[in-house]
């Protein structure tokens, strides 16, 4: 049995069925739920005050263990200069001679390399969300790092496991970490939230399912063999409509800035909407999310700020088979550790992990990809 398919759990059928039941053709039905994902989604439900050690939380500073030290990239002294003259478009001598921007780094002098701090994005308390899922470790912390200190594509992301029991320092407690200007600044997540979770289901965009992501086709396929060949070709060649087909859901009906409104408002899909929330939403309502919030009515579902165990998105190859190309082994055996919106710009975040390391509570190998 899979554990990271919506088909395996009890507690999602009923999001199954109404997802299932909008597709006339039971075998496209079938096929698709081999895509559709066991998920868990996060929603900011608070700012965060730090007065909790170690509650699930997206952007300020983590609570790490005692012992563990932030972790930092070292970032070679020549390398930094090419970083500043392409941010800048400056010479390197210029840069050299008009920026003061190695007085204020925290350098390492016997590596000849400057200790850029990693930018936290989250921290994950695995016993809170145990409920919804059953992939995940039972218990301890997920903290979630980006290794990005220049504007290119280049990303890399590091999870570390804290096990129950840690003592831990307050993140509240981290010295001001030194950032250098606009090259490593921590500007997405400065404002940290507690989160929490629902459980949720996630389907690819079918339109993915495609000879350019041989994984998908594979399993696609794999759900079929009991038909004739001309009734499977049938069936694939809906794959690339099937989401004409979908009933608008809520996400789909608001603009990107809605979403991450209400994400940062303390709304929980399923929560009663009081007539006093409603009163205190600040006049920023589109006419479409005027129609959905109906004062004291449950919130409908929407996408969280942050997901786990969804979807990479992307209209060419999926950011599974990037994952695989860099990391090895098989596309179809990695899935989406977290998923988050990483700035107003509507830039999604990926933290890709191979399940066999996931079942080891291995978090060594990650892959961090944007949605494209």
């Amino acid at each position: 049995m899979d554990m990271l398919l919506a088909e395996n759990s009890p507690i999602r059928q009923q999001l199954l069925e109404q997802k299932l039941v909008q597709f006339k053709d039971p075998h496209l039905a079938h096929t698709l739920s081999t895509f559709i994902r066991s998920s868990v989604d996060l929603y900011p439900s608070a700012i965060e005050d730090y007065a909790q050690l170690g509650n699930s939380r997206l952007g300020g500073l983590p609570d790490l263990p005692v012992g563990m030290d932030y972790p930092v990239t070292l970032v070679g002294r020549e390398e930094m200069l090419d970083a500043y003259a392409e941010e800048f478009d400056h010479t390197r001598e210029y840069i050299e001679e008009h920026y003061c921007w190695s007085q204020d780094s925290d350098s390492d002098e016997a590596a000849q390399a400057f200790r850029v701090p990693m930018q936290f994005i989250a921290q994950i308390n695995c016993s809170e969300l145990k409920a919804f899922q059953s992939y995940l470790p039972r218990e301890g912390r997920l903290l979630f790092f980006l290794e990005r200190w220049r504007f290119s594509e280049m990303l890399r992301g590091h999870v570390y496991y804290v096990a129950e029991g840690q003592q831990l320092n307050s993140g509240k407690a981290i010295a001001e970490l030194k950032f250098d200007d606009a090259v490593c600044a921590n500007y997405e997540y400065e404002a940290a939230y507690q989160l929490q979770g629902i459980a949720s289901i996630k389907m690819i965009a079918t339109d993915m399912v495609n000879s350019d992501n041989p994984h998908l086709l594979k399993l696609a396929k794999a759900r079929l063999q009991a038909l004739p060949e001309p009734q499977q070709a049938m069936v694939l060649e809906a794959l690339e409509v099937a989401e004409d087909e979908l009933a608008p859901e809520w996400q789909d009906q608001l603009y990107f800035f809605d979403l991450m409104k209400m994400n940062k408002h303390g709304l929980i899909p399923g929560q009663i909407l009081t007539q006093a929330q409603w009163s205190a939403l600040p006049d920023w309502q589109s006419s479409n999310l005027q129609a959905l919030l109906v004062p004291e009515q449950p919130l409908p579902y929407y996408n969280g700020i942050a997901s786990i165990n969804g979807h990479g998105d992307s209209r060419y190859k999926a950011p599974e088979l990037h994952a695989a190309a860099e990391l090895g082994g098989n596309a179809e055996d990695y899935l989406v550790l977290l998923k988050v919106v990483y700035s107003e710009h509507s830039m999604q975040l990926n933290f890709i992990i191979h399940q066999a390391d996931l079942a080891l509570g291995k978090f060594d190998r990650i892959y961090c990809i944007y949605d494209y």
